[in-house]
């Protein structure tokens, strides 16, 4: 399978090392996913978490968690 991305790591206006670390690391994390649970709705679950996840973390690297 091809590496698989939830988020696109080029898109990083401000250029912050913390948000693109945050994104490579998520998708990392949803290539280990797709390749290593079966296609379906658990696994189209668990990518839609991540990718909520790395929102919530790139908003807060963006603009504070105040």
């Amino acid at each position: 399978m091809a590496d698989y991305a939830v988020t696109n790591p080029d898109f990083n206006p401000s250029g912050s090392e913390q948000i693109a670390a945050i994104k490579e690391a998520g998708n990392a994390y949803a290539n280990i996913i797709t390749k290593n649970t079966p296609a379906g709705r658990r696994q189209s679950l668990a990518l839609t978490h991540l990718e909520t996840a790395i929102m919530f973390a790139v908003k807060a690297a963006a603009v504070g968690d105040d």
